[in-house]
This record gives C-alpha cells, structure tokens and sequence, in this order.
C-alpha cells in the first residue's frame, strides 16, 4: 500500500484509510475492471467484419490499439500477472479463458466457411498472442502494438490457423 500511495502522491496512512482492504485487492480489483473492457472491445470487433479471419484481425488490432494508448493497462493485465500474487494469476487465466471460450462461440459461426479448430489450437493461439504481448510490454514496447500487428498475429497464426499438426 505505501507504494501506490507513493505512486500516487498521497500520504500512505490516507491511502490506508481509504483501503483497508490492502493493496491487493485493489490491483486485482483494477485488473478485473481493466481486463473485462479490453474483452467487451475484443468481443464487439467481431462485429465490425464478415470472415473469420477479418474477424480475428479486427478483434486483435482493436486490442493491440487499446493496449498502444494505455500502456499501463496492458501491464497490469499482461505482465503484472505473470510475476504477480497467485491472485492475479488465477485473474488472468479466467480472463485468457474468456478469450478462448469466445473464439469457440464465434468460430461455430462461420462453420459452413472455415475448418473448425480443436479448442487446444484456440487456447494455443490465445496464449502464444499473450505471452507475446506480455513480452512487448514488458520491454516498453507497448506503444508499438499496433505496427507489430503482424509478428504477433504471425506468432500465433492468428489470420490462417489452418496449419496441419503432425505428430
């Protein structure tokens, strides 16, 4: 709590009186307000286009352009989980889980038009885009995100997932 009270510019014995509940609650508090915005524009992209894969690419750079304009955001919720309380961590796979869950909806949708992928690609995907992004912010680079729409849909073979798996 001292340290978001410094961070903050306020005594800490205010910022305790203000919470009492400790400083983790509040970062997780943060964390779930943060990441269900970022979900809610994740999950209306795919409004905004027809295919499957525009979708994923709509989907993806309305996030990468969210996470470009509050980098703090896209710490709190791709890397502070990662070396974060057990907490957080629990938060995050809920939350990577929505994204997981939310493909499979919309992938069912476009059954007639693409090759359904088994839920073990999809939670791959979803992964490998976190982890990625996790790793750019972690290196300052959040403001980068949008330009590196490419690398990291790539990384995750976001826009043809159509890879053939061998054994």
């Amino acid at each position: 709590m001292a340290d978001l009270a410094a961070a903050a510019g306020i005594p800490a014995p205010a910022a305790e009186g203000h919470c009492p509940e400790g400083a983790a609650a509040v970062v997780a508090d943060a964390y779930r307000r943060a990441s269900g915005e970022l979900y809610g524009e994740y999950a209306a992209s795919f409004r905004l286009a027809d295919t499957w894969s525009e979708k994923l690419g709509a989907a993806l750079q309305r996030l990468l352009r969210r996470l470009a304009e509050e980098p703090a955001i896209a710490h709190l919720c791709f890397v502070a989980p990662v070396g974060g309380d057990e907490q957080l961590r629990e938060i995050r796979e809920a939350f990577r889980a929505r994204y997981v869950r939310l493909l499979s909806t919309e992938q069912d949708r476009h059954a007639d038009d693409v090759e359904l992928l088994p839920e073990l690609q999809l939670e791959m995907m979803v992964s490998i885009v976190f982890r990625t992004i996790g790793e750019l912010v972690a290196e300052g680079r959040a403001p980068e995100l949008p330009a590196l729409l490419e690398e990291i849909a790539g990384a995750a073979q976001v826009f043809e997932p159509r890879v053939a798996l061998t054994a």
